[in-house]
This record gives C-alpha cells, structure tokens and sequence, in this order.
C-alpha cells in the first residue's frame, strides 16, 4: 500500500514539505557572489548537485523572490549581472556559520561578514570563497532555466581548491571520510553528518552470472 499524492494539483507548500522530507540528505552550496557595488553576497542552497564532469557542471535551484528586482534573490541577480560564482562545501565546522548565512539580511548587508566568515581571492575569478570550507568549486555562469518559480542555473567550474589536509598526493585522491561534510534533511533545520560510511563494491557481470551458476 501507497499513499499517493498529485503533485499537479497539491498546493506549492505541501509539494515542498513532501519532496524535501523524501530527497535526502541534499549536499549544501555556501554560494558566493559579487554585486556591481562590490559587496559580497553569501547564501546556503541545497537544491544543488554535479551534474557532469566532461565539462564538469553544477546546478542550483533557486527560487523566486517577488519582493526582490525581477523577483530575483541576490544569488540568482549577481550571477546575472556578472556571471560568476563559487560553491563552497559545508563541513560540521562551519554549519553554524553557513545557518547565519540564510538569514534574510537586507541587500547591503554582507552575510560573509555576519557570519565572520574569511575570504580569499579565486583563482580565476572576482567572486571570492570561503576560506573555512573544506573546498571551493570557481564556477562560470552556462545558462538558466526557468521553468515556474524555479530558476535552475547551470554553471562550469573552471577551478577547483580543497584543503591540503583532505588531498593525498600520492595516491591522487580527495579523503572524503575525513572532510565530515553535512547534508540538508527534512524540516527547516535538520542536517545529517556524512561520517557514517559503508561499501557495497561494484559487481561485475562475469562475477555476477558465476554467483547466479552457484546458486
């Protein structure tokens, strides 16, 4: 037994309390981008993933704000204006400061600094990042959707930056167990640690058919 739902006639909110409690845990993007005044802005979405890597892109879903010019927030409006953004990664270390960042601060109020948060120059771009977060995706501005009140921005990161004491240089591989990154559950402030891991290798078919055989 089921419980269904129309998700074409549900009401907006009741979609949104439903699909959130399901689709998880959501990785979190600290976005960072730069208004043409110079201030920068910094905003946690967790309707964010990698899409691809050949180029490598990434999407963010963010709504719409109608009290805002073209009913755009900050985030959606800069990467517009410029083009440009960072994702940086939360970690456990800076859950707290990435929650003050979601606080709906007036436009000339930089969250970063809020937030006591450090900034340091991109690689490639003007949009700063996060010193604090465990790693920094530079990310150029492909194309957006807007499909309703969602606006799905599409991006290219062009430069990526992760702490030292996550890389292994010999080996060539990131220790994603060690970086303790969060992910967005249910509700309006639930999180889950990513440090509870466990492997399932991938079967190959000849092992698979030999196993069926056996049996």
């Amino acid at each position: 037994m089921t419980v269904d739902f129309d998700l074409e006639t549900l009401q907006r909110a009741e979609a949104y309390r439903l699909l959130v409690s399901l689709v998880v845990p959501r990785p979190i993007a600290l976005v960072t981008t730069i208004n043409n005044d110079g201030l920068v802005n910094a905003a946690p979405f967790s309707f964010f993933n990698l899409l691809g890597s050949d180029p490598p892109i990434v999407a963010l879903g963010i709504g719409r704000d109608e009290l805002r010019p073209l009913g755009l927030k900050d985030t959606a409006f800069n990467i517009l204006q410029n083009g440009e953004f960072v994702i940086n990664l939360v970690n456990d270390p800076i859950a707290k400061a990435m929650n003050i960042c979601g606080t709906e601060f007036p436009p000339n109020i930089s969250e970063v600094e809020m937030a006591k948060l450090l900034l340091l120059p991109s690689a490639k771009l003007t949009v700063p990042r996060i010193a604090e977060s465990p790693a920094q995706l530079e990310c150029r501005h492909h194309s957006t959707i807007e499909i309703g009140r969602t606006r799905i921005t599409l991006g290219v990161v062009v430069h990526l930056h992760v702490a030292e004491q996550f890389y292994e240089a010999t080996t060539k591989r990131i220790h994603t167990d060690k970086i303790g990154m969060i992910g967005r559950m249910h509700g309006r402030g639930f999180y889950t640690k990513t440090t509870e891991l466990f492997e399932i290798p991938r079967i190959p078919f000849s092992a698979w058919q030999q196993s069926s055989e056996e049996k």
